[in-house]
C-alpha cells in the first residue's frame, strides 16, 4: 500500500469518523460535556483524560463516552475514549510502581499527561502472535518471531519482533505496547509507546474473506 492512509478506501471512512469525534471538542454548545479543564495547563482537554476523584467526575466521563457512543450508534470500534480511559488508569496507579524492580512510575504519568495535553488517539497491543497454539510455546531462534527484548543502549532497551494490534492499527497517532509474559521470561518485560509513523515499523493489514 502507498500514499496516504487518509486516501485508501479501506481507512478512509473510518478517519473521517473519527476525526468527526474531535470535531465535537470544538463545539461550544458542547464544551462542557466533550472537556475539562487540564490541571497543568489550563486548557481544554478531552473529558476522557479525566481521572475521577468523585461521582461528579465519573458522571461527567461517563456523559462524554455517550455522546461520543451515540454518535456512529456504538458501532465504532475502540475509540479513542477507550484508550485514553487505559492510560488514564495506569498513571492514576503508579504509585504501586515505586520502588520496584524495573518499573518507571514518572515515565507512565508522563506519557499521560503528553497523551492528554496533545490529545493523541492511541491503539495498543498486548498479544503475541499466535504461531502455535501448543500450551507451552518457547522460541529457540536468533531472529524473534513474538516481540521481545533482544538489546540495550544508553537510550533505553532495543524491542524486535511482532505483535498482533487491536482496533484502529494504523490511523491512530501512538501504539502503546504491553508486555506480556515479563514475569517467566525477561526478556519479554517490557512497555512502552511508540508513533505510528516511527521508522522501521510496519503494519500488516489481515483481510477477512467470508
Amino acid at each position: 500500500m502507498t500514499g496516504n492512509i487518509s486516501e485508501q478506501p479501506a481507512f478512509k471512512g473510518i478517519m473521517k469518523r473519527q476525526a468527526a469525534l474531535y470535531d465535537m471538542q470544538h463545539d461550544a454548545s458542547l464544551k462542557d460535556v466533550m472537556t475539562y479543564q487540564s490541571p497543568s495547563t489550563r486548557d481544554s482537554v478531552g473529558m476522557s483524560f479525566l481521572q475521577p476523584k468523585t461521582k461528579e467526575d465519573l458522571v461527567n466521563r461517563r456523559a462524554m463516552v455517550q455522546h461520543w457512543a451515540r454518535t456512529n450508534n456504538g458501532l465504532m470500534g475502540g475509540c479513542p475514549d477507550y484508550m485514553n480511559t487505559v492510560l488514564m488508569a495506569f498513571a492514576s496507579s503508579a504509585d504501586y510502581l515505586y520502588e520496584k524492580n524495573n518499573r518507571f512510575p514518572e515515565n507512565l504519568r508522563s506519557l499521560f499527561e503528553y497523551a492528554r495535553e496533545n490529545d493523541l488517539s492511541m491503539t495498543h497491543t498486548f498479544i503475541d502472535p499466535q504461531v502455535n497454539r501448543t500450551q507451552r510455546y518457547y522460541e529457540n531462534r536468533k531472529e524473534p518471531i513474538a516481540a521481545r527484548i533482544i538489546d540495550r543502549n544508553e537510550e533505553g532497551i532495543i524491542v524486535r519482533g511482532a505483535r498482533l494490534l487491536a482496533t484502529h492499527g494504523g490511523i491512530t497517532d501512538e501504539i502503546f505496547v504491553i508486555s506480556s509474559g515479563g514475569v517467566s521470561d525477561k526478556g519479554k518485560g517490557f512497555s512502552f509507546s511508540v508513533p505510528s509513523n516511527s521508522k522501521g515499523l510496519k503494519f500488516i493489514r489481515k483481510r477477512i474473506i467470508r
